[in-house]
């Protein structure tokens, strides 16, 4: 028997959850049907409407499907993509892995693996190894990485980011994250509060919250964080990604950043500015980093190597001030490098020997031909279904799609075509301004050959999901 608060808010939330859970706990079996919506309405006292949108949503997340003439009946939910369904385990939410194929993936984070200087690689990596080999011993590597790396990144960020700082103030880590967690550790010598970027990803809001600093929401506007609410924060330490916010896209102006700075010297506070994206850029002149504007004493310079050669060499850097170094050597003296020293030792060699900036140009040049290919597509096949927001730098962009109220409805929608789109709105800090219907798309690991035949097809596939869901819903004037 479905039990109900009636004096509770959103009694269609009630009620969609209560039929989730008895699907999900297969209460409700596959291809059982639900009750028409007219008799359930009269069963529990509320309103046709109620139970339509709860139905509606149950459909929109694909729990439910409508046949035409003759009701809704509970999906099969093993043949829904991975992370889309949920059961309970005690407390606990478990998710069930799916073994269902995507066909594109517009995924942010891969890279496509053809693209990797594979060959010249390979030499560097085989070098490495026999100039270890050859060694009459075999040792730890140095805390903060390997001498010949850090002199290579040192060289090619004072070139390429003009970033103020010696060969001894970098260290190198294995991610982005693990730097994050070495950064706000040294920082912990005093409780901090934190300024971040909202929306922003949500693995460094775990982070920071993971080691007690509060968390202070700024949000963004086209040219960058709000300043004003930066002012009234009462913050003392900020985490930006200025070259391309994730996941706006947005590029912080030179007058924001001038005034970023203004605020840490009035403030004494510290800047961890991630130079993320910062290679990829669409029409646009690079601005220079916060880092090479300041002084060097206040801000703590943040990059990888992940999203221009390969994820899979989990190699990430920060650029610390002198003050922070004494404090790193103390705490961080009895740990050594995560990363193997014949790593370290093959990236070196590829940076100094030039290969590095080669390889960022031409993958430049491609991702710049992949996001005018994703634009001109979308736009000649979707014109007045969605709108794609100006994408200035980086590998992904956002789309708007009008209408849609259920992100992940959509999205399981797509995945059961074979498509992976990404939502937006898990990026949000203030949920209640996160948008149902803007969603995030990567180009950079789809060869740019299949590009435009991926898009097309993604097209195709989404005008009939829409056409699809309006047909079922038009008598009850809801929404994608």
């Amino acid at each position: 028997m479905l039990l109900l608060d009636k004096n509770g808010p959103f009694l269609y939330e009630q009620l969609f959850e209560t039929l989730r859970q008895s699907i999900i706990q297969s209460d409700l079996k596959t291809n059982d049907a639900l009750k028409p919506i007219r008799v359930l309405s009269e069963e529990l006292h509320i309103s046709i409407n109620t139970v339509s949108r709860a139905y509606q949503q149950l459909l929109a997340e694909g729990y439910i499907r409508s046949v035409q003439g003759s009701g809704y009946y509970v999906e099969n939910l093993l043949t829904l993509p991975r992370s889309s369904v949920l059961y309970r385990e005690g407390q606990k939410e478990v998710v069930r892995e799916s073994i269902l194929p995507l066909k594109y993936d517009f995924n942010y984070e891969s890279i496509e693996s053809s693209f990797f200087p594979w060959t010249k690689w390979r030499k560097y990596m085989q070098d490495a190894m026999l100039e270890e080999s050859c060694s009459a011993k075999i040792t730890y590597e140095c805390n903060k990485g390997n001498v010949e790396l850090r002199k290579s990144l040192c060289d090619y960020i004072n070139n390429s980011r003009g970033v103020k700082c010696s060969w001894e103030q970098i260290v190198i880590s294995a991610g982005t994250q693990y730097a994050m967690d070495i950064i706000t550790d040294i920082l912990h010598e005093k409780v901090y509060t934190i300024g971040v970027e909202d929306p922003s990803f949500i693995g460094m809001q775990r982070i920071v919250t993971n080691k007690g600093y509060s968390i202070k929401s700024l949000s963004m506007t086209d040219l960058g964080i709000d300043i004003d609410v930066l002012e009234n924060s009462m913050c003392d330490l900020l985490y930006l990604t200025p070259s391309h916010q994730f996941p706006t896209g947005v590029t912080t102006s030179l007058t924001k950043r001038l005034q970023i700075l203004e605020w840490a010297q009035k403030n004494r506070a510290y800047i961890i500015e991630n130079d993320y994206d910062n290679e990829f850029l669409y029409g646009e002149k690079p601005l220079p980093s916060i880092q090479s504007l300041s002084t060097g004493q206040n801000v703590i310079y943040l990059s990888t190597l992940s999203k221009v050669l390969s994820p899979s060499l989990r190699c990430a850097y920060f650029v610390l001030p002198y003050k922070l170094m004494e404090i790193y050597e103390d705490r961080y003296k009895y740990y050594y490098s995560a990363l193997p020293t014949y790593n370290q030792k093959a990236l070196a060699y590829f940076i100094r020997d030039g290969h590095l900036e080669r390889h960022v140009r031409k993958m430049s040049l491609s991702n710049r031909r992949k996001y005018g290919i994703f634009n001109r597509v979308i736009k000649e096949h979707l014109a007045g279904i969605v709108k794609i927001f100006p994408a200035p730098a980086g590998t992904h962009t956002l789309i708007q799609i009008p209408g849609c109220t259920s992100q992940e409805g959509l999205i399981t929608k797509m995945r059961l075509r074979g498509f992976g789109i990404y939502g937006t709105k898990v990026y949000w800090r203030n949920q209640q301004k996160a948008p149902e219907n803007i969603f995030l798309f990567g180009f950079n690991s789809i060869p740019e050959e299949d590009l435009e035949g991926a898009c097309i097809e993604f097209a195709c596939a989404l005008k009939e999901v829409i056409e699809t869901f309006r047909a079922v819903t038009s008598n009850e004037g809801n929404t994608v």
